[in-house]
């Protein structure tokens, strides 16, 4: 009987942690400028703005009409390309919205990573009014207005490399350095638009120039928060390796004791 007792013991006295780390990616653009917390690039008609620091690296981009006459974004034409290969950002899908108790819920097949699941956005009501539409091929900007584009990611999986540790201490931590050419990761949108007169192609492209895995705490640093004008008794954590022009992937392992 003791034989069986004490290997059950020792599993309920074992405890688990997870300990979290992140590979922060840096990236390199042409032409683009970062202006706080956006990369901008610009021409004659319009600026786009671009913030890629969050998991994954979106690539949508918020693009601003600074001219006195409407702009048009064609989106059939217009393209996220990963490596190469090129994505359409009009998928000529039907999109439901519906409208309960003042809040309006989506739902939608949409690729949250181009190379990854589908994410659906869904929610339920007693009281459901929906409204169904196709979705639209051509986006009008009016003058001195924005528009949001968002559908593509950079890549959802970690960077597996022998010069770098996956579980790294403060002091093993490790930066890859790349350039255009060996970079694992060269991508860039080809945004096509016209304004009274033409049609323009803009091309806003990036290439991943750094890897580098960190444990977590060594991704934020803590700052002090007031609501207002008081300053509240706890702390927010805040990412201090982040800017626009870098992203991440978080994942985990567990350690037992």
């Amino acid at each position: 009987m003791k034989r069986i007792i004490l290997p059950l013991l020792t599993l309920l006295f074992t405890s688990c942690a997870v300990s979290n780390f992140y590979q922060v990616y840096k990236t390199n653009s042409e032409n683009g400028v970062i202006n706080n917390d956006k990369i901008v690039f610009e021409d004659i008609n319009c600026k786009v703005y671009y913030n890629l620091s969050t998991e994954g690296g979106n690539v949508g981009f918020t693009i601003y009409n600074k001219t006195q006459n409407d702009l048009t974004i064609n989106l059939s034409k217009t393209f996220f390309v990963l490596n190469g290969i090129a994505y359409e950002y009009f998928q000529n899908r039907t999109i439901a919205k519906s409208t309960n108790t003042g809040s309006i819920v989506t739902s939608y097949n949409n690729p949250y990573y181009w190379n990854y699941n589908i994410a659906r956005v869904s929610g339920t009501s007693s009281t459901t009014n929906t409204v169904t539409y196709i979705e639209k091929p051509i986006l009008t900007i009016p003058p001195q207005t924005s528009i949001n584009v968002s559908e593509y990611y950079v890549t959802n999986s970690l960077f597996a490399s022998c010069d770098l540790i996956k579980y790294p201490t403060k002091k093993q931590v490790k930066t890859l350095n790349f350039n255009k050419d060996n970079s694992p990761f060269v991508f860039y949108n080809l945004i096509t638009y016209s304004n009274k007169t033409d049609t323009i192609r803009l091309e806003n492209k990036f290439y991943v120039s750094e890897i580098a895995n960190f444990p977590s705490r060594e991704m934020f640093t803590y700052t002090d928060t007031t609501s207002c004008g008081k300053k509240l008794e706890y702390r927010v954590p805040v990412f201090k390796k982040m800017s626009p022009d870098k992203f991440f992937i978080k994942y985990s392992t567990i350690k037992q004791y």
